[in-house]
């Protein structure tokens, strides 16, 4: 009883000095290695976007001299990924004054785009877009107004300001097929784009 009796008090006096010494250990323990972060690309949110345009823009139609007038425009896109995105966007330049007449002109256009992310936020892009155009005429001995299908060719850069707004600057070549020479235009513009 006695030898039951001693190894009894052994083993509690062991348990009494070890078990400070197991816990101190797991307080001093170093912390988990912490999970990787994903990094998300600052250049691309996915989804649907708002734009809207100002600028100015220039007639290029043989036989009209035009000191340009000013554009601007609007529309509603989707950023399939970071490379791809399309809009549906509305342009319409004011009164060109072509001399004896002025003349204005408004696209509604669908859209595709090649975006190229870059470091810093810089994404440059062309597309091409189709869709239908109304040419206006004004002033004395003009043209009827007339209207036709309208494609143009977009080249620019966008600058992301946030994760969800982006400047854009473009420049834009538009022609809508009408009755005798074709309504053509240069544009330039400045705008944002904004994802949700």
């Amino acid at each position: 009883m006695k030898s039951f009796l001693k190894k009894g008090l052994l083993a509690s006096t062991i348990i009494a000095f070890t078990a400070p010494v197991a816990i101190a250990a797991d307080i001093d323990s170093p912390p988990p290695a912490p999970v990787p972060q994903v990094q998300v690309d600052d250049n691309y949110v996915s989804g649907w976007y708002v734009r809207g345009d100002a600028g100015f823009s220039w007639l290029d139609i043989s036989g009209l001299d035009d000191g340009g007038a000013a554009i601007v425009g609007g529309g509603i896109g989707y950023q399939i990924n970071q490379y791809f995105r399309t809009d549906v966007r509305t342009d319409h330049a004011f009164d060109h004054d072509a001399g004896a007449f002025d003349v204005s002109g408004t696209t509604i256009l669908w859209n595709g785009y090649i975006d190229v992310p870059l470091a810093m936020g810089f994404t440059p892009y062309v597309g091409l877009g189709a869709g239908y155009g109304f040419v206006d005429y004004s002033g004395a001995g003009s043209p009827s107004d007339d209207d036709g299908f309208a494609w143009a060719a977009t080249g620019g850069v966008a600058f992301n300001l946030s994760p969800n707004i982006a400047l854009d600057a473009a420049y834009q070549y538009r022609e809508i097929d009408v009755a005798g020479p074709n309504y053509t235009d240069h544009n330039v513009t400045g705008g944002l784009r904004w994802s949700f």
